[in-house]
């Protein structure tokens, strides 16, 4: 059975599918500029699209040391159960 960590993870491979060149394989460690080639801009676009998803609000402290999805899922996963 799947962690809820990684059932995050998978929500935000979904959310970035849409926004992302298909042929890039969306690992945890896939990193939003350096693989992705994601701008700032397009990276807290995608955030802001994440935090509606699960009705939470990423302060910009925690988002500092994000860079790859398995990051975010993580910081996702920590306010998610709080």
């Amino acid at each position: 059975m799947a962690t809820q960590e990684e059932k995050i993870e998978e929500t935000l491979r979904e959310i970035l599918c849409g926004s992302v060149d298909s042929s890039v394989d969306l690992a945890s460690s896939t990193n939003f500029v350096s693989d992705l080639g994601l701008e700032s801009i397009q990276v807290l676009e995608f955030v802001m699209e994440v935090e509606e998803h699960f009705d939470i609000a990423i302060d910009m402290e925690s988002l500092s040391d994000v860079l790859t999805i398995g990051q975010l899922a993580k910081v996702v996963a920590e306010l998610v159960k709080d």
